[in-house]
């Protein structure tokens, strides 16, 4: 009894102490930018300091989710709720917002917000950026509504709320929310960004470019502007407005494409006494579509389960391998990532030139800050003959390259 009661105490001392520490760098971005906007920091001390305090912040933060989850667990009482990347070009979509999440509020130092409002607020938005970055886009968009339920011209709120919108596949409703940010803030960067991205994918290249000039006009962080090109954004509006295609494959198009293997798979797979899957008619492509639409919802479990079914059958089939390590790979959740990177081990020892395999091999370890086995996977796949178009694009708009280096 004494010795539990002595780690009891341990945990609850540790707990205060992060506590207190995340709570020091939160005020310590506040005054951060009081300094700033006061002019008795230059900008890139400014900019050099935001991203250190914002990491710490974010770190401190995930230690504390995660020792109250490890906590939960223990009594019983865990209900995981991580939503993975969605596949395909929301999954470039996701790791582009993910990116630019991590320095989300890139705000001139005249738009911040004063007062107790504005210390509530930074809060909540740290913890959307954390949800957001931990794949829980429902999860985030309940604490953006939250901050816009205080403040209903936070911008960051309404970008981020916007694009989140998006990912999840409802591109109109998005649009609505990009349009009430670059309204509220002209010169948010982020909304700008983001807003041209939407207009791409409703086709209109016109739109896209004209926010794209502004943007060009605005002093945005430099991880910013690195994140447009990371993108081909600009690529993709010259293309368009030279009369190329408009819109790459559609976020909303993608998640219907899940849904539909969801609807097809679910009856057969996800039932009890399911037949094995040699028996089915089913492919392993579609079962993956529908394990991404079940991750989407929160239910990443059920999506590792029903992956889990064809490996039951057929324990080497690669693509399933693969499919069901990058499934819980990309969440970053230390364990998963793991986990993840086993799976991925494995599809390579038997098939070393799977396409897939070696990129989300090369994403996972950029993760866990291998960058030597990072680059030699993706130069691997760069000596591939057979390059599929949409690793390639994950590749490039996601800034894999440039941030290994």
């Amino acid at each position: 009894m004494t010795e539990s009661r002595t780690a009891t105490d341990r945990k609850s001392a540790l707990a205060k102490a992060r506590a207190e520490q995340r709570d020091f760098l939160l005020r310590s971005l506040d005054d951060l930018e009081e300094e700033f906007a006061a002019g008795d920091l230059d900008e890139a001390d400014y900019l050099g300091l935001k991203a250190d305090y914002t990491k710490r912040a974010a770190d401190m933060i995930r230690k504390i989710e995660s020792q109250q989850a490890a906590e939960q667990a223990t009594e019983g009482r865990s209900r995981v709720r991580i939503v993975a990347w969605v596949a395909g070009v929301v999954i470039v979509a996701g790791f582009a917002g993910f990116l630019l999440a991590q320095f989300s509020g890139s705000r001139s130092p005249g738009g911040t917000i004063t007062g107790d409002i504005r210390v509530s607020s930074r809060e909540l938005l740290f913890e959307a950026q954390q949800t957001f970055g931990s794949g829980d886009l429902p999860g985030a968009v309940e604490i953006y509504d939250q901050v816009l339920e205080m403040q209903p011209s936070n911008v960051e709120a309404l970008t981020y709320k916007g694009w989140l919108t998006r990912l999840q596949g409802d591109v109109n409703a998005a649009k609505l929310l990009l349009d009430d940010a670059v309204a509220t803030d002209p010169t948010y960067p982020d909304a700008r960004v983001f807003s041209a991205v939407v207009a791409m994918d409703l086709g209109e290249p016109r739109v896209a470019d004209s926010h794209l000039k502004v943007f060009d006009t605005l002093d945005a962080p430099p991880f910013v502007s690195e994140l447009v090109d990371s993108m081909g954004l600009r690529d993709r509006v010259a293309s368009a407005l030279a009369g190329g295609s408009t819109t790459g494959p559609s976020a909303a198009d993608l998640a219907a494409e899940q849904q539909a293997a969801l609807d097809k798979v679910a009856p057969i797979l996800m039932v009890d006494n399911p037949p094995s899957f040699p028996d089915t008619d089913l492919t392993v492509s579609e079962v993956l579509l529908a394990a991404e639409a079940l991750a989407a919802d929160s239910r990443l479990i059920d999506a590792v389960k029903l992956v889990d079914q064809i490996l039951v059958d057929v324990p080497d089939n690669v693509e399933a391998l693969a499919g069901r390590g990058w499934l819980i790979a990309r969440t970053q959740n230390t364990e998963l990532l793991d986990a993840g990177i086993v799976y991925l081990d494995r599809a390579l020892e038997l098939q070393p030139d799977y396409a897939n395999a070696l990129v989300y091999r090369a994403f996972s370890r950029q993760f866990i800050g291998d960058t030597e086995g990072a680059r030699a996977d993706l130069a691997a796949f760069d000596a591939l003959s057979d390059q599929p178009e949409d690793l390639v694009a994950l590749i490039d708009q996601s800034g894999l390259r440039q941030s290994i280096g």
